[in-house]
C-alpha cells in the first residue's frame, strides 16, 4: 500500500518558501475564494491573517477553478503547494479524481488512479478513531 512519502520521492524536491511580493496577491485570491462562497463555513468576518496560507492552499487546491489554481503557483512556489496538497489531500478518498489531476498535470508524478484508491484514509482513520 502506497504510503504519503512515497509520493515525495516520485517528483524533485526544491524550496518551501513562498514567492516574494505576494503579499497584496495572497489577499486578493482570500477574497476571490471568499466572494466565490468557497469559504462558507468560516466566520464572514474572517481575514486572510487568521485563515493563514496552508488553509488558502487546501481551498483553492479542492474548489478553486483552473484561473485560482494558476493564481495560486503565481503566488506559492510549487514545492509548498505541493507539501500541502500530500499533508491535506492525497489520503482522502473523496477527492480520487482530484489527487489524480493534480498529480499528473501540476505536479508531474507518473501515477495512475489506482494509486490513490489503494492510499491509506487518514480522514477515515481519525473518524474511526472520535467514534471509539
Amino acid at each position: 500500500m502506497p504510503e504519503v512519502d512515497d509520493l515525495l520521492k516520485i517528483g524533485k524536491q526544491g524550496d518551501l518558501m513562498p514567492k516574494l511580493g505576494t503579499e497584496y496577491n495572497k489577499e486578493a485570491l482570500f477574497n476571490k475564494l471568499k466572494s466565490k462562497g468557497i469559504l462558507w463555513c468560516y466566520s464572514k468576518m474572517l481575514s486572510y491573517q487568521e485563515l493563514g496560507d496552508e488553509l488558502l492552499i487546501e481551498h483553492v487546491l479542492k474548489y478553486g477553478d483552473f484561473n485560482d489554481l494558476k493564481s495560486l503557483f503565481d503566488i506559492f512556489n510549487k514545492k509548498r503547494v505541493e507539501k500541502v496538497w500530500i499533508d491535506t489531500l492525497i489520503s482522502d478518498k473523496r477527492f480520487i479524481k482530484l489527487n489524480y489531476f493534480l498529480a499528473r498535470f501540476y505536479f508531474d508524478k507518473k501515477v495512475e488512479a489506482d494509486y490513490f484508491k489503494n492510499m491509506k484514509n487518514r480522514r477515515y482513520e481519525k473518524l474511526k478513531l472520535l467514534a471509539s
